[in-house]
């Protein structure tokens, strides 16, 4: 379960069953700050309620200070580079493991060790009127072209009514104009919008024909990920995406983890703060089941296993 993109998994695991055993602390491995609540694209399909709102570079430095040394510090938003003193301040700390979700209309530092980067079609007239900002495809390729030949760069692309059926042409284009981009992520549209939402005649298309034709232009890594999202029809767009989650009674990844928002409040999971579930522990719960992933079950099931096994 080792990989690059959701850093060292097996590494975590171990370190998380000896922690436990021997009654310690679970060390940090990763912390995702959502570091402000701005954005300079209007997405159509997106669900965010955008605000002025962001986190002070004194409340950051403090983070970065107390986990800088020992854990990956994973930086979203809303859309960071909004946030005047952010790159500046990345800059200058060449030894921290700074990753980075944006949607690249600015350029991102060099020094930041992964990047995230948002597109949705290669479409250059259709993403910028999904993103309402004119220039917004040309300053996003330009960067993603410049990055992925020094930086673990990958991309992520929403399936919607309006993309999934080029999704294969998508994924062909990725892969010829950016040779060194590590994977394409692709997720599901979960909004009310009607432009967006796909049908079930849709969805039917995607899983039973587009799917296909997808997977074959895939690279290893971007197969992987798809396979651990996407690889049943029920994932693809249902709300009860992973029922498995809910056998396990305890999140372990999250012991490793550290969430804070732009008022530098700690949470301990960022796929429940992304949906609105502020949680203070390490307890599955019913939105586990829609917001998770193969791997991230899979972690948790290897740690009960261990755990039992030592018994």
């Amino acid at each position: 379960m080792t990989s690059k993109y959701w850093d060292d998994f097996e590494k975590r695991i171990k370190e998380t069953v000896e922690a436990i055993k021997e009654n310690k602390v679970v060390p940090v491995r990763r912390v995702a700050i959502f570091i402000t609540n701005k954005c300079n694209f209007r997405c159509k399909y997106c669900n965010v309620h955008f605000g002025n709102s962001e986190m002070s570079e004194e409340v950051f430095d403090s983070i970065v200070k107390k986990y800088g040394d020992s854990s990956i510090i994973h930086i979203t938003g809303g859309e960071p580079s909004t946030v005047k003193w952010l790159y500046p301040y990345i800059e200058n700390k060449e030894n921290v493991r700074f990753h980075l979700n944006t949607n690249a209309f600015l350029e991102p530092p060099r020094n930041v060790k992964r990047l995230k980067i948002s597109l949705d079609t290669k479409d250059q007239e259709l993403f910028d009127s999904i993103v309402q900002v004119k220039g917004a495809f040309t300053n996003t390729i330009n960067n993603i072209k410049k990055h992925s030949k020094r930086t673990i760069t990958s991309i992520t692309c929403v399936l919607s009514k309006k993309t999934y059926l080029d999704s294969p042409e998508f994924m062909r284009y990725c892969r010829e104009e950016f040779p060194g981009l590590y994977a394409v992520f692709f997720s599901c549209y979960k909004g009310d919008n009607p432009e967006f939402i796909m049908s079930e005649k849709d969805v039917d298309t995607f899983f039973n024909e587009t799917r296909f034709k997808l997977e074959k232009e895939m690279d290893k890594e971007s197969l992987g990920l798809f396979k651990e999202t996407l690889d049943e029809k029920f994932r693809i767009f249902g709300k009860n995406r992973f029922p498995e989650n809910i056998n396990n009674k305890t999140c372990y990844l999250s012991l490793s983890e550290r969430v804070f928002d732009y008022n530098g409040n700690e949470y301990t999971c960022s796929h429940l703060f992304r949906d609105g579930v502020f949680n203070n522990d390490s307890k599955i719960c019913n939105t586990c089941r829609n917001g998770c992933n193969r791997r991230l079950v899979k972690f948790n099931e290897e740690v009960e296993k261990r755990l039992e096994g030592s018994c």
